[in-house]
């Protein structure tokens, strides 16, 4: 399932930057959630062939939307099938972090969509990577495991969720 390493698109840093529409109304999550999303990363990790124990957790440093130029118009359809997926019943897990395993840097996330990067940068510098798990199903959500190559201090990706003509734009500092 591996493919080789392709170089992703470069970061647009005039994109404008955007507010997310859901606006939380808890606090935080509670430790059953969190306890959930451990559970799960750690079962994607060794599906993706990882050593789930070996490798140091980045936490985003700062996230926020950004607008994208659609590589397709999307179809009543599809907007129609992403929101049967969000609506409410079994929560399904949802963190984004980045790992770094013996110099390998990995991205982790899960949410309820299907998920896909579409454009990262290394301290400015576009950079290249390859697709260790994706999955997607109503029951268990979105999975991503994504490796980079190279090294460098601070991680900027695009990450599209679903057929959003956004992207979630993360930024990773002190990698």
């Amino acid at each position: 399932m591996n493919t080789v390493f392709e170089i992703l698109s470069e970061i647009d840093p005039d994109v404008i930057k955007v507010e997310s529409r859901k606006k939380r109304t808890t606090t935080g999550t509670s430790e059953e959630n969190r306890e959930q999303d451990r559970k799960d990363a750690e079962a994607t990790l060794r599906s993706a062939g990882l050593n789930v124990c070996s490798g140091k957790v980045v936490e985003p440093a700062e996230k926020y939307l950004v607008e994208k130029i659609t590589e397709a118009p999307v179809d009543s359809s599809s907007k129609n099938a992403n929101l049967g997926m969000m609506q409410k019943g079994v929560r399904k897990p949802h963190y984004t972090r980045l790992l770094i395993f013996d110099g390998r840097l990995v991205l982790q996330v899960a949410c309820c969509l299907p998920l896909k990067v579409v454009a990262a940068s290394m301290d400015g510098t576009p950079v290249s990577g390859r697709i260790l798990f994706s999955s997607h199903s109503e029951e268990s959500g979105g999975k991503l495991v994504y490796e980079f190559q190279g090294k460098g201090t601070e991680m900027i990706l695009d990450l599209k969720r679903g057929e959003s003509v956004r992207a979630q734009r993360l930024i990773f500092k002190k990698i």
